[in-house]
Order: C-alpha cells, then sequence, then structure tokens
C-alpha cells in the first residue's frame, strides 16, 4: 500500500476512532450538542509525521478559551445574538493570543445556547480536545513506525 493510501487509511481511523470516543462519552453524559466541533477538528488532524506538540497545545488552548467565554456569556442569557457575539469575540482574542483554531468558537457558540455551566470546560470540552489530540498523537506515531 502506498503513503498516499496509507495516509488517508490512517486520517479515516483516526476521525472514526476519536469521534466514537467522544460520541460514547457525550451520549452517556448528555452533551451531544458539543460533536459538531469535535467533528470538524476530528476532520482537521490528519497523520503527521512531524507532528508538534505546539499545534496540539494551541488546540487545546482555544477550546478551553472558547468554553470559558461561552460560559461567561452565558451570564447575559442564551439567544443567539448573544452566542453570534461570544463566539466573535472568542475568535479575536484566538486571534489575538495567536491560538485560533475556527471550529473551537463552536464550542462557545453552543455553550450560550445550551446554557452551559464551569464544568463544561472540563467536560466534554478538555475531555474531548485531549482525546481527539491524543487519538491522532498516536496514529501519527503509527504511521511515522509503519513508514520506516
Amino acid at each position: 500500500m502506498g503513503l498516499g493510501r496509507k495516509y488517508k487509511l490512517f486520517a479515516f481511523l483516526n476521525l472514526a476512532i476519536s469521534i466514537t470516543i467522544v460520541t460514547f462519552a457525550s451520549i452517556e453524559t448528555h452533551i451531544a450538542f458539543i460533536l459538531p466541533p469535535f467533528l470538524a477538528t476530528s476532520a482537521t488532524k490528519l497523520p503527521d509525521l512531524a507532528w508538534k506538540f505546539q499545534r496540539s497545545l494551541v488546540i487545546v488552548s482555544s477550546y478551553l478559551l472558547s468554553a470559558s467565554i461561552g460560559i461567561i456569556f452565558v451570564l447575559l442569557g442564551s439567544g443567539i445574538f448573544i452566542a453570534v457575539l461570544a463566539s466573535i469575540i472568542a475568535y479575536d482574542i484566538e486571534l489575538i493570543l495567536n491560538i485560533e483554531h475556527p471550529p473551537s468558537i463552536l464550542a462557545t457558540f453552543l455553550g450560550v445556547l445550551k446554557r452551559v455551566s464551569p464544568i463544561y470546560i472540563l467536560h466534554p470540552v478538555l475531555v474531548g480536545v485531549l482525546t481527539i489530540e491524543g487519538i491522532n498523537y498516536v496514529i501519527s506515531r503509527i504511521m511515522k513506525i509503519s513508514k520506516k
């Protein structure tokens, strides 16, 4: 199997494994509303033979920031206008801090609409993004070993 086909297979496995784990956890805890941003992030996590810890930190940081902004804006209400405003502000802060990851602002948007509590930062956001990043790391390492 050529590297291109193997790369696509590993990309598919990365998405399938990580999102399956996050989906089961989300269903069990009744927070399936968080799946759209995680699906988007999982789809962007291609196996990376030169995997860099810094990029994973950026993604984790952007999600934590977005979840935090969502929780703050919940205090103002839960309407669509507030959710959009919070998402724009979250993304602006990500740009300023150089930690932008566009799917993460869905965590802000959905968090405001669902009127989440502070535990939202830890679960589902932190657990979900660490699952996705962890699976990507493992698959990237397997792909690097299998390339040799």
